[in-house]
């Protein structure tokens, strides 16, 4: 099998957009030990402005290693992340902090995302206050403006801590400070994974509203199938720190191309208690980062993969074996 399977390619090759985000061969390692981690191995894709593109996968696969990589809070090992035609990987210092404010990251935990110290309208004016964008009277608009728009009420809740909140209006505070700054792209990362169901649609719902009316541009990164179908408009597998495919949402759903693909589909669940059971099992643990397999790094487990027979060496006719001396 080959090492990735670019579920898109015929598209990705007429598609005459620029990309708002551009990455090409990141890499992310870390030492342990004696050991060194792969974390995220060559990863490459593209995300076109007002699209949003869904990272899924199993649980240590590098998803959100990713996502903190093109923010810069984990540094990459390699490779480059464009943004607007700007390599990120390559700023440092100011030109940095400015590159973060055009992209903000919104956290798997809302609860212990935010300072539990802190009140709410202080913590959202945060961004506003570091970069001095804005003062006074309309310092004190735009964060009523921006609580509002997530459905906190600014004159019952903006003198409350965040401690007081639960956590979908974490959530909701967490999105109003990262629209702060009026970026262009958002990481979502397991945003909605820590919320009851209920809140879950509450809160991709106000995303999608926000989106619109902000013209974001969302990397949507989560396990769960379902969620990641319905808000995305593209989708890239991710395993053991390499994608393995990506294509547009209902294409990939309908017909995965990787085998790793068709066991993520029917490992979920259907809503609907009539529907058949998928008794396929995906065999063995993913293998350890440390010692990935060589080529695919799904070949491990793939029911596909086969051991290939090494091609008999036949002993040239002009090359015999010497003759026994007496």
């Amino acid at each position: 099998m080959t090492n990735n399977v670019i579920h898109d390619e015929a598209s990705a090759s007429t598609d005459q957009r620029t990309p708002l985000l551009k990455v090409r061969d990141l890499e992310v390692t870390f030492r342990q030990h004696r050991h060194v981690v792969s974390a995220v191995a060559g990863v490459s894709f593209d995300i076109f402005e007002g699209e949003t593109l869904g990272l899924v996968g199993e649980s240590g696969c590098g998803k959100s290693t990713t996502g903190k990589a093109l923010m810069r809070i984990v540094e990459p090992s390699g490779g480059s992340i464009e943004l607007d035609g700007v390599d990120v990987n390559q700023l440092s210092g100011k030109a940095l902090r400015n590159a973060r404010t055009r992209m903000q990251m919104i956290f798997q935990d809302p609860i212990s995302s935010l300072n539990p110290r802190r009140r709410v309208k202080d913590i959202v004016a945060e961004p506003l206050d570091c970069w001095k964008t804005v003062t006074g009277d309309e310092r004190d608009r735009l964060i009523s403006d921006l609580l509002s728009k997530v459905g906190i009420d600014p004159a019952v809740y903006g003198n409350r801590y965040a401690r007081q909140f639960s956590g979908g209006q974490c959530q909701r505070i967490s999105i109003a400070r990262s629209l702060a700054m009026r970026p262009k792209l958002l990481i979502c990362d397991e945003m909605v994974s820590a919320l009851d169901v209920s809140v879950q649609a509450q809160i991709l719902n106000l995303l999608e509203d926000l989106k619109q009316e902000y013209g974001l541009t969302l990397l949507f990164i989560a396990h769960d199938l379902a969620v990641v179908k319905n808000v995305s408009d593209r989708v890239a597998v991710m395993y053991l720190g390499k994608i393995c495919e990506i294509g547009p949402a209902d294409t990939l759903y309908e017909s995965p191309a990787h085998p790793y693909t068709e066991f993520l589909l029917g490992a979920a669940l259907e809503a609907d208690p009539d529907s058949p059971i998928n008794d396929q099992v995906l065999e063995g643990e993913p293998p350890s980062p440390i010692d990935p397999p060589s080529g695919c790094r799904f070949r491990t487990r793939c029911p596909n993969a086969t051991q290939l027979r090494p091609q008999s060496r036949r002993t040239p006719r002009h090359q015999h074996a010497a003759p026994r001396l007496r």
